[in-house]
C-alpha cells in the first residue's frame, strides 16, 4: 500500500487536533476559504427561500459538465492565490523553497490539481468517467503551462493523453482488484463490520491512493508536455511541485465529500498535514521480511512471493530500488551479489522498474521466489533524491521458507496460465486452444509437494483427495470450513509420510535439485538417478501411477437435498483436487484444483442405408431406385447414411462446453479385399457443406435409449425423467457414384474414391462400413483415448449393374 497521504481521514478514527487551530497561517487559509464558500452557500439558501427561481433554474440549467467545471473554476480560482499558497507552507518549508520566482510555474497549475480532486470525487465515477476528469485536468494544466492542446489534438498529443489513461488503469486496477475480491470472498466482512474494523469511514482515502499511483514521475512527460518537462525536470524543486499537487488533488476530493463545514475544516487540516509530510527528511527503514518467512502464493500473479515491508519517503523523494541476495556475510552497503528487478523478481506497487510512490510503513514491492531455493537471503533498499543521490539505504535478512505446493496438470493436461496453479478457478485446458479439458479413465495428478527447511520445519506427509463439486481455494475466508467435503481418496493407502528415520534419506527427498522436479502426486517414493538442471542427482521422487477414476469416483452421489444429484452421474460432473502437506509441526498447506470428470461412454450405432432393407443387395442400376433418371455423372447421387454417435452431457443439465463433451464421429466404408473410401460428412451433397474437418462430424446424431446410470426414484424427491426413446439419425450423405468406375472419375476430393474401389459396371462385390466416434476426454495417453468406440463391420453386397457402353440405357 502507498503513503496515505494525510489529508484524507483513515478508517481508525480522527486524530485529536491542536496545533492547526493555533497556527496563525491555518486560520488565515480557513478564513481565504470560507470567503470563498460564504456566497455559494448564500447563493443555496437564497433558492431555498425562493422554490420558484429554484424551478426556473431547475429547468433552465439541467445538470452538465460545462456547469459543472464552471464552478470547479470558480471556488478554487478565488480561493488558491499566491498568498494562501504561502501560507499553506510552514515557515521552514518556505525558507527552503526560496524566491517564489523560482518555482511560479508549480503555483500556476496547482489549481488544476484542485478542480480534478474535487471534479473526481463529487460522485461515483467510473474510471470512463475517470478519464474524461483526466483529459479536463490535462488540458488545464498545457492550458496555465502556456502549452495548450491543439483542438483537434495533434498525433503527439493523443499520445501523450494515451499515455495519461494507461497510467490511469494501471493505478486503478489495484482498486478494482480489492473490490472484486471483497465481493468474490465477502466471509470475513460480516465480523469485521460487527467489530468495527469495517466503519464509516471505510475506503475514504481509496482515491488518494489512485492520485498516488497516477502521478508517478514516469507519467509527468506526458501531463506536462516535452517542452515544459525539459526545462522544470531539472529544477531542485520539481519533486515537491508533484509533492503538492498530490496534496491539492487529495484536498479538493475531501472538499467535493464533505457534508458540513465542520468536514471542511478537517479536510484543511489534512491539506496542511500532507504539505508538512512533503518536507520530512527522506527515510528509510524495512520491517519485513524478517526471522523464518514462509513464501505466499497470491501476492504476485502465478508465482509465490514474499512481501517486503518498511519506508521510503521524505522531501527530495524521487525513487526507491530493492535488491536482494543470498546471505554471505557482506555488510550493507557492499555491492556484491546484489540483484534487482533486472532479474524480473522484484515487482513494485504500481508496476515500473522502480517505486516511484512514497511510501510509510506499507508496502513497498514483493521477491518472487518461485525458483530460489531455502536458505537465508538478504534485501537492500535504497532511496534516491530528485537529483539523483542515494539518500539513504538499509537491508534486512531473512530464512525462506519454501511452500511449494501446487497441482498444474491433470491427466497431463497444464492448469490454465494465467491465471496459473494458485488460483481456485483455473481450469485444466487444452494448451492448443485454452479450451476446458475433461478428464476421465486413468488419470495422474502432477505437481509440486514439498515444504521446508527452517526452524527445524521440514515436510512430513502428502495426502491427495477430492471433493464433489467446485469448492472455493485455500485463498478463500471460507477454504477451512469446506475441508470436511474431501472425503474421496485419490490415494487409496492414505496419505504418504516419510517414516524413514535414516537423516541421509530425508536428505536425499529434500534435495534441493529435487524441489522443482516435478512428479505424479499419487502412489509411492521410488529413488531414481536424473539430471536436473546440470545435476547428476540420486533423489526419491513419488513414482508415476494413476487414479483409476472410472472406478473409484464414487456413484450415487446425493445433493444437498439428499435426493438423486443429476449433476455427478455415472461418476462424472464437477470434482474439485485437494493437495494437503504438512510439515514436522503439523501446519498444512494447500492446494486446489478445479476438474471437470468423464467417465459416461460414448454411444454408437450404424443403422444402415436409409431405403435399403436389411439383408438386401444394392443395386445401382436396378429400377433406378436410388439414383436420379438416366444416373447423370453430373448429378450426385445420395442416400442417407442412418445411425447413433451420442455422448451424454457430462452435467445433463448443462448442454455447454465442456459439458458436452461430445468430439466428432467419422466414417469408413472397405471394399472387400481393396481399399477404404473416408466418407465425407455432409448434410448435403449439393453444394457440400463441411465443418473444419470434412471427414468428421461434430454433432451428435440420434440416441441410444439409454442413460449410463439411471436416476433412481427416491422418496421425497422430484421423480427422475423418463428414460429417453431410441432412435437413429442422418449421419451422412453418400454419394452412390464412389461406386460406379464411370461416374467416380467425375469427382472432386473429398468425394472422389482411392483406385481400386469402384465397380466396373457389370460387377458386385461386398464392402463393410464402419461407424467410430469418440469424445474430448483427457487420459494420461491423451486426447481421445480414453471414450472411443467402433461399430462393427455392417456388410452389404453392391451390384453395378448400370449399362455399359453402347447398351441399352436405363429406362426413365
Amino acid at each position: 500500500m502507498t503513503d496515505q497521504p494525510k489529508n484524507q481521514p483513515s478508517s481508525a478514527g480522527t486524530p485529536a487536533v491542536t496545533e492547526e487551530f493555533n497556527s496563525p497561517d491555518f486560520q488565515f487559509v480557513l478564513k481565504a476559504l470560507l470567503a470563498v464558500y460564504q456566497p455559494f452557500l448564500e447563493r443555496q439558501l437564497s433558492l431555498a427561500n425562493n422554490l420558484q427561481e429554484l424551478e426556473t433554474q431547475a429547468e433552465s440549467h439541467p445538470p452538465n459538465c460545462a456547469d459543472e467545471l464552471a464552478l470547479a473554476n470558480e471556488i478554487f480560482g478565488k480561493f488558491f492565490s499566491e498568498k494562501v499558497a504561502l501560507r499553506m507552507l510552514p515557515e521552514a518549508a518556505r525558507q527552503q523553497l526560496g524566491p517564489v520566482e523560482n518555482w511560479r510555474w508549480c503555483l500556476t497549475h496547482l489549481r488544476c490539481c484542485f478542480t480534478f480532486g474535487w471534479l473526481v470525487c463529487r460522485a461515483p465515477r467510473t474510471f470512463r468517467a475517470w478519464s474524461y476528469y483526466l483529459y479536463q485536468y490535462w488540458l488545464c494544466v498545457r492550458q496555465t503551462l502556456g502549452a495548450p492542446v491543439s483542438m483537434p489534438p495533434t498525433e503527439a498529443d493523443r499520445a501523450d493523453f494515451r499515455t495519461l489513461v494507461e497510467a490511469l488503469a494501471a493505478a486503478y486496477k489495484p482498486y478494482l482488484t480489492d473490490q472484486m475480491a471483497s465481493v468474490e470472498f465477502p466471509a470475513g466482512i460480516p465480523d469485521e463490520v460487527i467489530n468495527g474494523t469495517i466503519n464509516c469511514l471505510e475506503g475514504e482515502a481509496e482515491p488518494c491512493e489512485i492520485f498516488g499511483r497516477l502521478l508517478t514521475p514516469n507519467v509527468a512527460q506526458a501531463l506536462l508536455g516535452n517542452e515544459a518537462f525539459a526545462t522544470h525536470s531539472k529544477e531542485a524543486n520539481f519533486w515537491f511541485c508533484r509533492c503538492w499537487c498530490l496534496c491539492a488533488i487529495c484536498f479538493g476530493c475531501c472538499l467535493a465529500r464533505a457534508r458540513s463545514l465542520v468536514d471542511v475544516v478537517w479536510c484543511l487540516v489534512y491539506l496542511f498535514r500532507c504539505l508538512g509530510d512533503c518536507f520530512q527528511p527522506i527515510r528509510c527503514d524495512l520491517t519485513a521480511p524478517t526471522g523464518c518467512t514462509e513464501e505466499q502464493p497470491g501476492l504476485v500473479a502465478g508465482a509465490l512471493a514474499v512481501e517486503i515491508d518498511g519506508t521510503a519517503t521524505g522531501a527530495l523523494f524521487d525513487h526507491y530500488t530493492l535488491e536482494w541476495r543470498t546471505v554471505e556475510g557482506q555488510a550493507c552497503s557492499d555491492n556484491t551479489g546484489w540483484q534487482d528487478g533486472g532479474t524480473g523478481l522484484i515487482s513494485y506497487p504500481g508496476g515500473g522498474a522502480t517505486g516511484t510512490v512514497p511510501v510509510s510503513s506499507g508496502t513497498l514491492g514483493w521477491l518472487n521466489t518461485t525458483f530460489l531455493t531455502a536458505g537465508s537471503y538478504e534485501v537492500r533498499l535504497s532511496v534516491y533524491t530528485s537529483t539523483g543521490q542515494l539518500a539513504c539505504q538499509q537491508c534486512i535478512q531473512f530464512a525462506l521458507f519454501k511452500r511449494m505446493v501446487w497441482i498444474d496438470h491433470v491427466a497431463n493436461a497444464p492448469v490454465a496460465a494465467p491465471p496459473g496453479p494458485f488460483v481456485g478457478t483455473a481450469q485444466i485446458v487444452n494448451p492448443s486452444d485454452n479450451s476446458v479439458v475433461p478428464v476421465g479413465c486413468c488419470v495422474s495428478v502432477s505437481g509440486s509437494a514439498w515444504v521446508g527447511d527452517c526452524q527445524n520445519r521440514q515436510i512430513q506427509c502428502v495426502d491427495l483427495r477430492a471433493a464433489v463439486g467446485f469448492q472455493v481455494g485455500p485463498e478463500d475466508p471460507s477454504f477451512l470450513s469446506t475441508l470436511p467435503l474431501y472425503t474421496i481418496p485419490l490415494e487409496p493407502a492414505g496419505p504418504i509420510c516419510y517414516t524413514d528415520p535414516s537423516p541421509q534419506v530425508q536428505l536425499q527427498k529434500e534435495a534441493q535439485w529435487n524441489e522443482l522436479f516435478e512428479r505424479d502426486l499419487i502412489d509411492t517414493w521410488v529413488q531414481e538417478t536424473i539430471d536436473f538442471l546440470g545435476h547428476t542427482c540420486t533423489v526419491y521422487v513419488l513414482e508415476g501411477s494413476c487414479f483409476e477414476s472410472d472406478t473409484m469416483l464414487p456413484t450415487g452421489v446425493l445433493d444437498s437435498t439428499n435426493c438423486p444429484d443429476p449433476h455427478h452421474r455415472c461418476r462424472s460432473g464437477k470434482y474439485t483436487l485437494l493437495l494437503d502437506v504438512t510439515d514436522t509441526l503439523n501446519n498444512h498447506y494447500y492446494d486446489t484444483q478445479q476438474v471437470w470428470f468423464d467417465n459416461k461412454p460414448i454411444s454408437a450405432e450404424f443403422a444402415g442405408l436409409q431405403g435399403l432393407p436389411s439383408c438386401t443387395d444394392l443395386h445401382l442400376g436396378l429400377n433406378g431406385q436410388f439414383l436420379p433418371p438416366g444416373a447423370p455423372c453430373n448429378q450426385p447421387w445420395p442416400i442417407n447414411l442412418m445411425g447413433i454417435a451420442f455422448d451424454e452431457y457430462i452435467d445433463e443439465t448443462d448442454p455447454t462446453p465442456p459439458s458436452n463433451n461430445f468430439d466428432y464421429y467419422s466414417l469408413w466404408v472397405t471394399r472387400q479385399g481393396g481399399p477404404t473410401y473416408s466418407i465425407p460428412i455432409t448434410p448435403s451433397l449439393s453444394p457440400p457443406m463441411f465443418g473444419p474437418n470434412p471427414l468428421q462430424g461434430t454433432q451428435r446424431v440420434g440416441d441410444p435409449g439409454f442413460r449410463c446410470e439411471p436416476l433412481p426414484a427416491a422418496a421425497g424427491c422430484p421423480p427422475p425423467p423418463p428414460p429417453p426413446s431410441k432412435f437413429y439419425n442422418l449421419l451422412t450423405q453418400l454419394d452412390l457414384r464412389i461406386f460406379d468406375e464411370v461416374c467416380s472419375a467425375s469427382l472432386a476430393a473429398p468425394f472422389a474414391p482411392p483406385a481400386g474401389f469402384a465397380l466396373d459396371r457389370g460387377a458386385c462385390c461386398g464392402y463393410s462400413f464402419q461407424l467410430y466416434a469418440q469424445d474430448k476426454t483427457w487420459d494420461d495417453a491423451g486426447p481421445g483415448q480414453c471414450h472411443q468406440v467402433w461399430t462393427a463391420p455392417w456388410a452389404v453386397c453392391i451390384c453395378n449393374d448400370l449399362p455399359v457402353a453402347g447398351s441399352v440405357a436405363l429406362p426413365k
